[in-house]
């Protein structure tokens, strides 16, 4: 039922995402907003407390209601649809296509803001150096951190990782470097530790696997107090190291433009979904054979 829910949203998604307007994060900016109006106190927003009140009352609630579905049938809809609501804000080839474009019609405004909007999110000034890095690590937060959660965890799963990639962001515009804030960030990094390393991987099996190992060995494993940073100097690394086109005879090449890399991310991120689903197929029908 589970891989039933991930391919059902993956193709609700593909469908929709024609929509205008369709990805943008109403639901989670308008919780947050309800919420800003209702508590008002500072110091809670500003406190260890603020991460839980945001986090507790959407993943308890889907939990619940999830918990309630006792018809197969409607267990697959409801984990397709919330599964649906939590990929994203917007899918990456959407927002890739439309940098292309901005800067095949010479529009470098829109293309400087494209970009910028692409090089937001964790720890971006210590390990994101390139726009292509930002790309890896916008794929993993859009789309396969949200479905490693999911497969292990349902709907729960998936609302609290994307929750949580969120969480840091908020709490960073009403506090800068709080309690709050470095307590968000903490729980984002736990949470995207093991599904980071994962795609990183994933993304070596889609590209050069070869040089993904090598230049993992040459990162090391962080650890210590860079424990935190490290998924993200891992999912920036890893894959742009394997990043690689064919030339005319099928000897690997390194894209020549930087519209080539772009378009070969997105070519790279469609392997690594389907060896994701794969894989997925593989452990679903294992489990149900014993």
């Amino acid at each position: 039922m589970t891989l039933l829910g991930i391919l059902l949203a993956l193709a609700l998604e593909r469908a929709l995402g024609h929509y205008r307007g369709w990805g943008r994060p109403v639901l989670y900016l308008g919780y947050v907003n309800t919420l800003k109006r209702v508590i008002t106190l500072r110091v809670l927003w500003t406190s260890w407390f603020a991460p839980l009140m945001l986090l507790l009352p959407p993943v308890l609630a889907v939990y619940y209601v999830h918990d309630m579905v006792s018809s197969p049938f409607l267990d697959v809809l409801l984990s397709a649809a919330v599964l649906l609501l939590c990929l994203g804000p917007r899918d990456l080839a959407e927002d890739v296509h439309s940098l292309l474009e901005a800067r095949a019609r010479g529009d470098s405004h829109a293309a400087n803001h494209l970009s910028r909007a692409l090089l937001r999110g964790p720890h971006s000034g210590d390990t994101r150096r390139t726009l292509i890095g930002a790309l890896f690590i916008q794929s993993h937060e859009r789309l396969f951190g949200v479905l490693f959660w999911f497969f292990a965890a349902g709907p729960t799963g998936a609302v609290l990782y994307r929750l949580a990639s969120r969480l840091p962001r908020a709490l960073n515009e009403i506090s800068p470097d709080s309690v709050a804030a470095r307590l968000a960030e903490t729980i984002h990094d736990v949470l995207a530790w093991v599904p980071g390393r994962a795609t990183a991987l994933l993304y070596g099996l889609a590209g050069s696997l070869d040089d993904a190992l090598s230049a993992w060995r040459d990162l090391g494993f962080t650890t210590g107090r860079e424990w935190r940073a490290g998924t993200w100097a891992v999912l920036a690394t890893i894959p742009a190291a394997s990043l690689n086109i064919e030339e005319a005879d099928g000897s690997p090449a390194m894209p020549a433009t930087l519209d080539d890399s772009l378009d070969e991310v997105l070519k790279m991120q469609a392997r690594a979904l389907l060896i994701l689903l794969a894989f997925f197929g593989i452990f679903t029908t294992g489990a149900l054979m014993q």
